[in-house]
């Protein structure tokens, strides 16, 4: 019988180095960094959130606050260090708000459903707490991981964070950008965030430094993942 713990039998299934974790987490500030993005589709959504309001657009600032201020709550770092948590279930319930909160304004955008302002505060506000758990799930994972070069690994992280606005603009732009096609880009960020999240899960992992820690040449690939970073902002 096989006696090896969830986590070895994890690690069987995932082999991962530090390096695999650091791809895994940059690949995961890209769904963190959908709170950048709203101005894209708040004209569309207004009429549909609140037809015929006279203060429909300071309604969506209000909502537009709410989903800065989920990102900002810092309740994901308990989660991490719970005696329950860690990374992959940090990620778990930052992909459970996202398609929660994504999901729900997609429904009441698409069908008409004429939510009063709290449910819609509150559906604002879960997307972009999920937004804060795939930030903490990354950089708390890779500052654990790379305690040698805690400097070159956040910024290498965080710089997806920010790039994931414009990625995420170009994939509006290319399939998205007509007038009522605002509900399908909110259906489309809940789902496909959500599966990138729960994909690269089980790779999001604390692991033992290596011996020495230059073992794995960490110059060289820094440059490359900011040679990376420097293309992609191009």
């Amino acid at each position: 019988a096989d006696r090896r713990g969830p986590t070895s039998a994890m690690s069987s299934l995932f082999p991962t180095s530090r390096w695999s974790v650091l791809i895994a987490s940059m690949l995961l500030e890209l769904c963190g960094g959908s709170v950048y993005i709203t101005n894209l589709y708040l004209a569309a959504l207004r009429p549909r959130l609140f037809p015929g309001a006279a203060d429909g657009e300071a309604l969506m600032e209000y909502l537009v606050f709410a989903s800065n201020l989920g990102n900002w709550v810092p309740l994901a770092g308990f989660l991490y260090d719970a005696r329950r948590g860690g990374p992959r279930t940090v990620v778990f319930a930052g992909a459970a708000l996202t398609l929660l909160g994504y999901g729900g304004l997609w429904l009441c955008s698409a069908f008409d459903v004429h939510a009063n302002f709290a449910v819609l505060w509150l559906l604002w506000f879960l997307w972009g707490h999920g937004s804060g758990y795939f930030d903490c799930a990354a950089i708390a994972t890779c500052s654990a991981n790379f305690r040698e070069s805690r400097g070159l690994v956040l910024g290498l992280t965080k710089s997806f964070y920010g790039l994931s606005g414009s990625l995420l603009t170009q994939v509006f732009l290319a399939f998205f950008a007509a007038p009522d096609a605002a509900p399908a880009f909110l259906l489309f960020l809940g789902v496909a965030l959500c599966l990138l999240a729960l994909a690269l899960a089980p790779l999001v992992r604390r692991l033992a430094p290596p011996r020495p820690l230059d073992a794995d040449s960490p110059s060289r690939r820094f440059a490359r993942g900011y040679a990376l970073v420097g293309a992609l902002a191009v």
